[in-house]
């Protein structure tokens, strides 16, 4: 099964990625267990919550913590923070920016699920500076799996007012370049350039590799999760 991820990240121990559509839509049950059986992974340590397009992120710093929100009402969030090993985090995304920032010995991770309202809000700069406040040490990396792109991210006068400076106009139409924001909502928190990597893979424009709600129209989702042993 072919994940996309992060070399660095990688390096570090942390299995982490984003599934292609030829995994199957990760909706489904049956297909995140084979995943996570495949890769390994105790699927009873990924935490789970229900997004909400907000800019709300959970901090989880112990097995006892994880146990203690699995065993309550599903979070309604969008973003984790995960300090210590043996857990992890999983978000789905058809379109939206599934986006991981680590300190520099990942031993403080955020995934969050970053739509043009989360970015919008902010999300991409606060899942960073929750890194730091809850422990993160030395330089902060950044990665962001397949996502829709500025080729195909056509919107209205509404949305474009929200970001300034990162609107294209082609042939009449407006367009977003998420990814020009969320670089700058990252070096706004501290990050280097060179350290946040944006691959230019296109989720709407790429029908034989991903899910797109904008282009299909249905639930199917690809999975983006991280797992510190």
């Amino acid at each position: 099964m072919k994940i996309i991820s992060d070399p660095r990240l990688l390096s570090l121990g942390v299995v982490h990625g984003t599934t292609l559509r030829s995994a199957g839509n990760m909706r489904l049950a049956q297909n995140t267990h084979a995943l996570f059986e495949q890769l390994g992974i105790p699927e009873e340590n990924i935490l789970r919550f229900k997004q909400i397009h907000s800019d709300k992120l959970v901090c989880v710093s112990s097995l006892a913590q994880m146990r203690q929100i699995q065993n309550g009402p599903l979070p309604q969030a969008d973003g984790w923070i995960i300090r210590g090993g043996g857990m992890g985090a999983a978000i789905l995304t058809a379109d939206c920016v599934p986006l991981i920032v680590w300190d520099e010995k990942a031993e403080v991770i955020g995934l969050s699920h970053c739509g043009w309202r989360g970015v919008a809000a902010k999300l991409p700069q606060k899942t960073a500076q929750a890194v730091l406040q809850n422990g993160g040490k030395g330089r902060l990396s950044a990665w962001a799996g397949p996502h829709i792109q500025s080729c195909c991210f056509e919107v209205q006068q509404d949305v474009a007012d929200q970001f300034p400076g990162c609107v294209l106009h082609k042939n009449g139409k407006m367009y977003v370049d998420l990814n020009q924001e969320i670089t700058r909502q990252l070096t706004a928190a501290g990050l280097k350039k060179e350290d946040i990597r944006l691959p230019y893979y296109c989720t709407c424009g790429d029908k034989e590799k991903f899910f797109s709600y904008r282009r299909d129209h249905t639930k199917d989702a690809l999975l983006t999760f991280v797992y510190r042993p």
